[in-house]
């Protein structure tokens, strides 16, 4: 009796540790980038944000709350394999963000499948890693949802990146599971170094959780007049993934209003990671 007691709760200790628990939720769609130039660009973050808040309050009766305001400026590079595009194909992405020159490393592996996703071990030795398993949603030209979930970690980088090295040094946990060579060689995806500016947005109170909004601009360098891409997007967060079914119910029905509503969508473009590894066409052809 007692060796079968212990094995039930072993066997609930298990279930438990595997069950996936979402940090956060994040809901995209993408802007036409010939609204925006960089002459008037906080004059139409601006406009995008007042037609928003009255799509807001007719979809929840909760008003935006705040101003936006540009909250980020920073250097966004993609990396993989040449030709082989290997982290891509195993479900990867590897980017670095650069601001004030400070870089910061993310691993990220993405599936439609959330127990895949959780499962995958992005795991990091370093003192400052932060992990996260967060739910993307985004809605196809058809009008249909899309969700992807990704399992991600980040660090603090001070290398040079041009190897697998450089992302077997950082995360343990990716390099027990391929150990891909160290000098297998990384190169700029699309050779493109995307110069991002994020306008931090507005709050609206979903009940539990107050969801964000901001606006996220691509742009070739900074010398550019217009992005390559723009986004508009809104995330809530709860560590231990005890999302209300008001939060989620309010979330569900603001997203589907903006998808309908909002003037500044275009439902065609790529998102942001799509641009990166089309940008230049042959990156992935081997």
């Amino acid at each position: 009796m007692k060796n079968s007691l212990i094995t039930i709760l072993a066997l609930l200790s298990l279930n438990a540790v595997a069950v996936p628990i979402i940090d956060s939720k994040e809901y995209k769609v993408m802007l036409s980038n010939t609204y925006f130039l960089n002459s008037n660009e906080p004059d139409i973050v601006n406009q995008v944000f007042r037609e928003l808040a009255d799509i807001t309050l007719a979809a929840t009766n909760k008003p935006l709350l705040g101003d936006s305001y540009l909250s980020k400026i920073r250097q966004v590079r993609f990396y993989d394999v040449q030709h082989a595009c290997t982290l891509k194909k195993l479900g990867y992405i590897f980017r670095e963000r650069t601001e004030k020159n400070q870089s910061e490393v993310t691993l990220k592996y993405r599936h439609v499948d959330l127990y895949m996703s959780h499962f995958e071990d992005v795991s990091s030795q370093h003192t400052d890693a932060t992990t996260k398993l967060e739910a993307d949603y985004s809605v196809t030209h058809s009008g249909v949802w899309k969700v992807v979930y990704g399992h991600s970690t980040k660090v603090p980088n001070t290398r040079n990146i041009n190897e697998i090295k450089d992302i077997n040094k950082h995360f343990d946990g990716f390099e027990h599971a391929y150990q891909l060579p160290d000098a297998m060689p990384l190169n700029l995806v699309s050779g493109l170094n995307v110069y991002e500016r994020v306008y931090k947005g507005p709050t609206v109170d979903l009940g539990r959780q107050q969801a964000e909004f901001s606006i996220t601009l691509w742009y070739q360098n900074e010398l550019s007049n217009t992005p390559l891409v723009a986004e508009l997007s809104f995330k809530y967060a709860e560590q231990q993934g005890d999302f209300s079914k008001t939060v989620t119910q309010r979330a569900a029905h603001l997203f589907e209003s903006i998808s309908n509503n909002l003037d500044y969508i275009d439902s065609t473009s790529m998102t942001k990671t799509q641009l990166v590894y089309h940008h230049q066409p042959n990156f992935c052809v081997e």
